[in-house]
This record gives C-alpha cells, sequence and structure tokens, in this order.
C-alpha cells in the first residue's frame, strides 16, 4: 500500500515509484487533491485541463480519440484513448514513442480517479500509471526515467488544485539550447534553493531586469543534476503580483541535446486585466530576452 493510500489527507506531495512485473514495467504516481472526482476530471481529461499542470494538448474525449500533447523544441507526442470512463478512468497508447522505424513496445498511460474516504470536504486521490507491457529489460530505464517529470506534473496538479482553483490558465514557455555544464539556476540565483522558503529568481542581461519571488515547492539542483533526464531546476508558487501562479526554472539533458527551460503555469480569475493569456504572453516574451542575453 502505498503512503497516499494509507493516509489520505490532501498534502499535495504525491508518491512515486517504479515498479518490474516479469516482462512489463511501469511508473506510478499518485497525489490527492481537493475537490471532487469532476472537477479533477476537468484537469486530466480536458485539452485546457492538460494547460494547468502539465503541457499544451488537444484530447478527443473518447475510445478511438486522439490524444497529442505538445513538449515545445521537444516535439508532440501522439497517443489514442483506449480507455474512457468519467469521470474514474481513461487510458491511452502511445505507439511510435521512439519514432517512426524504430520497433518499441506500446507505451500505456492509465490515470484513475477515486473519491477520499475522508469526512472532511471532498477530495480525490488521482492515480497515474505508465509504462510497457513487454521488454522490460531492454526499455525499463526510459520507463523509469519518466518518473521525476510524472512526479512534478502531479505535484503541479495538487498545486491548481489547491492554491488556484476556479482560475483561468494559460502557459508560458521559453526554451533554448545551452552548451554541456550550462546551469539556469546557478544564473538566476537559485543554486541551493530549499523547499519550503522563499526565493528569488533574479537576472539583469541586455538591459533586461526581471525578478520572481515565491515559495520553493520543488527543487532537484545540483551539478549533475537528478535522473537520468540530468534535470537540475527550482519550481516556485506565486500567489502575489499581476501573473500569480508556478513558475519552473531550470536544464535538463535529453540525449545530446542540453536545453534551458523557463515554464510559467500563470493562474489569473477569469476577467483579469491583463487575462492569463495576455500576461503569459508578457511573460514568454520578457524571459525570452533575458534567457537570450545570458546566453549571448
Amino acid at each position: 500500500m502505498s503512503e497516499t493510500q494509507g493516509h489520505p489527507a490532501v498534502t499535495g506531495e504525491p508518491t512515486a515509484w517504479f515498479e518490474r512485473d516479469g516482462p512489463a514495467c511501469r511508473t506510478i504516481v499518485e497525489v490527492a487533491v481537493p475537490g471532487t472526482a469532476e472537477e479533477a476530471w476537468e484537469s486530466v481529461a480536458t485539452g485546457p485541463g492538460y494547460r494547468r499542470w502539465f503541457v499544451e494538448a488537444e484530447l478527443e474525449p473518447r475510445v478511438g480519440g486522439a490524444l497529442v500533447t505538445h513538449h515545445g523544441d521537444f516535439g508532440d507526442s501522439e497517443g489514442t484513448i483506449t480507455a474512457w470512463d468519467p469521470p474514474h478512468r481513461y487510458a491511452y497508447v502511445e505507439p511510435d514513442w521512439m519514432g517512426e522505424g524504430t520497433p518499441v513496445p506500446d507505451w500505456t498511460t492509465e490515470i484513475t480517479l477515486e473519491p477520499v474516504p475522508d469526512d472532511g470536504p471532498p477530495a480525490t486521490l488521482v492515480r497515474l500509471t505508465s509504462g510497457v507491457a513487454t521488454e522490460a529489460e531492454t526499455w525499463g530505464e526510459d520507463i523509469e526515467g519518466t518518473l521525476p517529470g510524472w512526479r512534478s506534473a502531479l505535484r503541479l496538479l495538487a498545486e491548481f488544485h489547491t492554491h488556484f482553483a476556479g482560475r483561468d490558465t494559460a502557459q508560458a514557455l521559453v526554451m533554448r539550447e545551452v552548451p554541456e555544464g550550462h546551469r539556469l539556476t546557478v544564473l538566476l540565483g537559485l543554486d541551493g534553493a530549499v523547499v519550503g522558503q522563499q526565493a528569488t529568481a533574479r537576472a539583469e542581461a541586455g538591459g533586461w531586469h526581471l525578478a520572481v519571488t515565491g515559495t520553493v515547492i520543488e527543487a532537484s539542483s545540483g551539478r549533475a543534476g537528478e535522473g537520468p533526464t540530468q534535470q537540475d531546476s527550482v519550481v516556485l508558487r506565486v500567489t502575489d503580483g499581476t501573473a500569480p501562479g508556478v513558475y519552473e526554472f531550470g536544464t535538463m539533458q535529453y540525449g545530446e541535446t542540453r536545453m534551458s527551460v523557463v515554464r510559467g503555469y500563470l493562474y489569473l480569475p477569469f476577467g483579469a486585466d491583463p487575462d492569463a493569456s495576455s500576461a503569459a504572453r508578457a511573460t514568454e516574451r520578457d524571459w525570452s530576452a533575458i534567457v537570450d542575453a545570458l546566453l549571448a
């Protein structure tokens, strides 16, 4: 039994593990979020909902429907929905996740929602299971390598439902290829950030000055990064100012490519001026200028 199953209180902190079962292997991540299953379903099973905690996406809500997720400069992922039972469960399969021409087993992801048995306000346990049914010896490292990313994503899901539920959402994304050894967290003064404490991402370059202050909700800093993706990042929750939301600043390695990433999940009340989309475009413009100046 996982920690979340044994202690259903809503903490916002995911439980995550990797398991092998004969030729199969999978990552499993679960988190309890405030709200009903219907409210959580809107976040995890709709295109606009994906924007709140993962990436931009389009989803056709039916068996046989397409699910396309957009990962910036890393391209798109395409899947087909194989199970659809709102607001309890859906699953999708990605058959060509290594690109056309590379024989791989189907990669299946399932998301289930269960009410948390508690006398308090409604809460929902969200569980994500993702992996392959065969060839674990060959592809297990790739499957396990997704664990940090899925854990971060479900932490963001809990952040939205805990601190920003009911708000409009837009994303800002800046990605730049960088040389070996580059660490954006160091350049922004975030090296050594501690979860639960306040930190400021601050940069002055090319005539630009930007600063974002918030509570650290995730920090995976280290000279070599952590995990197969060599991720080195700090995530801040920002609750004041004109662009509240969650901001990730980091550098990650995928194969031979090393990228610095600034991603903002902006959560603004409906009717705000500027609205979420306008705030996201301004954030993207400003951080693009700063990152380009830092790399010049």
